[in-house]
């Protein structure tokens, strides 16, 4: 069949559009404001703010001006970001050995996984936890042998067929490549004319192959889990998108190798005040970097003939709360999201064939809302005490009614932790992010979502330089909420999808309204408009755990934890999708979370 030459050239892209707005936006901090505090690793110790580097628009945008106010900084707009106090965070801290009732409920699946006296064939994959001795003695007593068989590494399959997506589905593929790093491909064009139209898109982020995450190769958190595959195991990528300049998600001697090996086609998409790192350290070209404000958007069109014109790809830079530290600089560069959509086709274009479109949220790394209870969030301990007439594991169920009611809501902390007392943790007093739900309301509700599930914050980074046992460890570690604000737990993971899939609310309806686009009614209503199949509900993928992680309790906690949450707010865990029965696979609203395994991939 004809190949049409531009099968593996770049993909053309349009001016950015700017977020247009009559004063500056509020997260930017100009050059007569008063500098932010620092929030990044350094907020955790002693006060210090260091200085701010400037940063200008992109030579792509279309309404730069001279007289544009000079940024300094960016930060946090939202009454959600939170510090800690000193006395919230001696109240967090927890030393000794971890009895949290997450751990039980992770392990409780071991003798549905895996034989107790199996081995991996390949020694490669094993995790590397100082409890787990190489021979792998048989039985679960040792937490690295439990984390070991309930997160493994498998190897990728990237390839990638249209029908696959099943009727229900659009056909994209995510692949998890550990930490935050994973791997979205969109199903080819199909022909035109008939002429084949380009291979399936590899949309590639924050990815991070090193053995460190850590500015210094000799220093810092090293790997507990090896990567899945290496840099040139990937297929050709035609975009990298980076959330922020924090060491574990913009690695410069991944972003090389991926330069290096599809410099003929890569673009890469980074937030405010990133592009010059990536030009000076890892040798991109400032022509192949695209630099973005919250908000800002563009879209990407195949070479030649473009389709007619058409738009295949819209990408939306969209905020997080988090913040940027990379060598002193403090929130000198700005920290994102990202939302793409591959655009539908439907039967009336050029093409052979329709399919669906597909819109994917990348949260890179965020926080959600600061919950200062060390008591926070239930475990199914906590539950199982107060359901002592029914210990059973059914008891370890909120319970459908429950879940599905109004004051169980995700957005109401004190409700959706049945064991809050604590009138210091609700959302009057310490309110969640309103920005996924401003996303949601701009743009639309995601099919597929890629979110933070584990704390990995200050004390997690120090107390990987103890080797010693979690137990006997002299640094501590900090229950999940008092670091909520910057990090985001499973819990509110799981929150989010709800907000974003729009199975609850989080601004007022007028507010919605009149920030809604007409992008997001196109959103709404693209997968009705490419055929009448059901199409299946929107699915997460925890990222941001299980790899650079000091303690195999750490593995269990996070699986206990999202499991837990999914479990008491009506969303369906999985470690997979498929199977025969479908509704099986979704929560009762139809919403799934998956934990995979590294290297492991869903279709949506």
């Amino acid at each position: 069949m004809q190949l049409t030459p531009s099968f593996m050239m770049l993909l053309q892209i349009s001016p950015i559009k700017n977020h247009e707005s009559a004063s500056p936006p509020e997260h930017h901090v100009l050059a007569a404001s008063p500098p932010p505090a620092a929030s990044g690793w350094t907020s955790y110790l002693a006060s210090w703010a260091p200085s701010l580097l400037g940063s200008t628009r992109p030579s792509l945008t279309t309404n730069s001006s001279s007289t544009a106010p000079t940024i300094t900084g960016f930060r946090n707009p939202w009454p959600s970001w939170r510090k800690p106090t000193l006395s919230q965070k001696l109240s967090s801290f927890r030393w000794g050995p971890d009895k949290d009732g997450y751990l039980e409920l992770a392990a409780s699946h071991l003798t549905e996984t895996a034989d107790p006296n199996s081995v991996d064939d390949d020694p490669a994959k094993r995790p590397r936890f100082g409890d787990l001795p190489p021979g792998w003695p048989a039985g679960y007593s040792a937490a690295g042998k439990k984390a070991a068989r309930l997160l493994r590494v498998e190897e990728p399959d990237f390839s990638l067929a249209a029908s696959d997506g099943g009727e229900s589905g659009c056909g994209a593929k995510v692949t998890w490549l550990g930490h935050a790093g994973a791997l979205v491909q969109f199903p080819a064009e199909g022909e035109t004319d008939g002429v084949e139209h380009r291979r399936p898109l590899g949309f590639l982020f924050d990815p991070i192959f090193s053995q460190r995450s850590s500015l210094n190769d000799s220093v810092g958190p090293t790997r507990s889990y090896p990567t899945p595959c290496v840099v040139k195991d990937l297929p050709e990528i035609d975009a990298v998108f980076i959330s922020h300049n924090h060491p574990d998600h913009m690695n410069a001697e991944t972003l090389k190798e991926v330069w290096e090996r599809n410099r003929e086609w890569v673009r890469f998409f980074v937030p405010l005040g990133n592009a010059k790192w990536l030009e000076s350290e890892c040798g991109i070209p400032e022509e192949r970097v695209v630099e973005m404000d919250w908000w800002d958007e563009v879209e990407l069109r195949y070479p030649g003939d473009e389709m007619d014109g058409r738009a295949v790809v819209r990408i939306w830079c969209t905020p997080a709360q988090h913040n940027s530290w990379r060598l002193g600089a403090a929130n000198s560069a700005l920290w994102s999201s990202w939302y793409v959509e591959h655009l539908p086709v439907d039967s009336n274009s050029n093409s052979s064939s329709s399919r669906p479109g597909c819109r994917v949220f990348f949260a890179g790394d965020t926080g959600y809302q600061f919950h200062p209870s060390p008591s926070w969030p239930p475990s199914p301990r906590q539950h199982q005490q107060q359901n002592m007439s029914q210990p059973t594991a059914d008891s370890m169920d909120i319970g459908k009614d429950k879940a599905n009611s109004s004051n169980n809501s995700p957005n109401n902390n004190n409700n959706n932790n049945p064991n809050s007392t604590d009138d210091e943790d609700d959302d009057e007093t310490h309110p969640p992010c309103p920005a996924f739900a401003q996303i949601r309301a701009r743009i639309g509700p995601p099919d597929l979502l890629l979110l933070p599930v584990s704390v990995g914050a200050t004390f997690s980074y120090l107390r990987s330089f103890v080797p010693l046992p979690s137990w006997a460890n002299p640094l501590p570690r900090h229950t999940p909420g008092v670091t909520g604000a910057n990090h985001m737990p499973g819990w509110d993971a799981v929150r989010v999808l709800r907000v974003m899939a729009g199975e609850e609310q989080e601004v007022s309806s007028a507010s919605a309204s009149a920030s809604t686009s007409t992008a997001a009614v196109a959103a709404s209503s693209s997968s009705s408009s490419t055929g009448s199949a059901k199409r299946r509900g929107a699915v997460a993928v925890a990222i941001h755990w299980g790899t650079f992680v000091p303690d195999p309790e750490e593995v269990l906690r996070t699986l206990g934890e999202l499991e837990w949450a999914c479990r008491s707010m009506g969303v369906k865990f999985a470690r997979g999708l498929g199977g025969e029965d479908e509704e099986e696979e979704q929560g009762r609203d139809g919403l799934t979370f998956v934990a995979l395994n590294h290297g492991g991939s869903v279709y949506v």
